[in-house]
């Protein structure tokens, strides 16, 4: 290399650290801010604004001073134990700001506000209903066809009460069938503010259960032989099964029988039989006896 160019390059770096040590060494004023943390709130509180969020000052010092400052990356911090719901205002106490004494700097600026704002919430949790979405018109189809469902259908939400309450249904990301049918497993969309969370953040996709419901079915005629009368006559039942085939469930579809014994006479108490179709559970039924009124002669 061309020894001018050595020259030229020595002269660059002895330049370069002439003006740092002037700079270093001389007084400057610089612009800072400081973070504003937080810690100790009470159990049943959490924040949900802090204004500002930094305390913006002018320090002035040796530029080795400011220098060596910016690097502990000083905070300021404000204890909570002793704040109530709603809004706080706490004082910025500037002669108690970290790493002033030990770095000789010195603040030549404050901005005009006094206070630290800092609003309390209460926290809170509730039970929010899934809302599922779906990829396309085809998967939609698809997942009803084949009667599929997800659980959990409520989350529950834990967070501040001024935002959990203005949610009202938690959304699923959007089910495809051509990749869901391979994985039963559905996320739902993560909450937009990170100071709420949910119970659970993926719902299985399942075969839908059947509805199972009840029905009563009154004055259903009792079958006897010819000559014999009975009192009552009817009897009402309930019964209890899928509601596909309980809703439909008609008289017709019950068969009532007295069982008779060997022997018997007027006014002897028989039991009633009551047949429901398969699938059909029998609740209960009035009476289980019927009294015997006449028989032939």
């Amino acid at each position: 290399m061309n020894k001018k160019i050595w020259i030229f390059i020595f002269a660059l770096l002895l330049s370069a650290f002439i003006w740092f040590e002037i700079n270093i060494m001389k007084i400057q004023k610089v612009d800072i801010q400081i973070p504003i943390t937080i810690s100790s709130a009470p159990s049943a509180l959490v924040p949900i604004t802090i204004e500002p969020e930094t305390i913006d000052i002018t320090l002035e010092g040796k530029g080795q001073d400011i220098m060596g400052y910016n690097l502990k990356k000083f905070v300021y911090h404000i204890d909570l134990k002793d704040v109530h719901y709603g809004r706080n205002y706490l004082p910025i106490a500037y002669e108690n700001l970290d790493g002033l004494e030990e770095f000789n700097l010195n603040v030549v600026y404050k901005p005009p506000m006094k206070d630290v704002l800092i609003v309390m919430d209460n926290m809170n949790t509730m039970i929010v209903p899934v809302e599922l979405a779906f990829a396309d018109d085809e998967s939609k189809q698809y997942f009803e066809e084949n009667e599929l469902d997800v659980k959990p259908e409520e989350i529950q939400i834990t967070g501040p009460q001024s935002m959990i309450t203005q949610i009202e249904e938690i959304i699923t990301i959007p089910y495809n069938k051509d990749i869901h049918i391979d994985d039963p497993h559905l996320s739902v969309i993560q909450p937009q503010d990170p100071m709420v969370s949910y119970d659970t953040y993926t719902l299985d996709i399942t075969k839908m259960e059947p509805k199972i419901i009840q029905k009563t079915i009154s004055l259903i005629p009792i079958d006897t032989p010819d000559g014999i009368e009975i009192f009552p006559s009817s009897v009402s039942i309930k019964v209890s099964g899928e509601q596909e085939i309980v809703s439909i469930l008609e008289e017709k579809d019950i068969f009532t029988k007295v069982e008779f014994p060997d022997s018997f006479k007027v006014d002897d108490e028989i039991s009633i039989s009551v047949e429901v179709p398969a699938g059909v559970d029998l609740l209960g039924q009035t009476p289980t006896k019927v009294r015997i009124k006449s028989i032939p002669k």
